[in-house]
Order: structure tokens, then C-alpha cells, then sequence
């Protein structure tokens, strides 16, 4: 999870997120994990609209 708060940049989508972070990663599956945890914790949504996340 500190892979995907770490350089973190405004505007940026999942899909742009999973490719910054996808060497971090074992597999998709683990990147999905880690961002559920971060969104239940209220550290991040996501904007239906435009898929953009926002960090807390």
C-alpha cells in the first residue's frame, strides 16, 4: 500500500496508478487488494465520473 501512496500525483487514474506501481506488485490481484484496503480505510476513492482518485 506504501508503493501506491508514494509518488503519488493529483489526477491520476487506477489504471495509471497499477502502471507506476505494476514492478511492486506480484500480480493484478495484489495491486486490486491494496487499493481496496487504501479505500476502506478512507485514504482514497475513486470519482465514478471520471476515474480519477483522490486522496484523503
Amino acid at each position: 500500500m506504501k508503493n501506491i501512496l508514494l509518488n503519488r500525483n493529483d489526477g491520476e487514474t487506477v489504471l495509471d496508478i497499477f502502471l507506476r506501481t505494476k514492478d511492486e506488485f506480484y500480480d493484478a490481484a495484489e495491486f486490486l487488494h491494496a487499493m481496496d484496503v487504501l479505500y476502506v480505510l478512507d485514504v482514497l476513492d475513486v470519482e465514478v465520473d471520471s476515474g480519477v482518485v483522490v486522496y484523503a
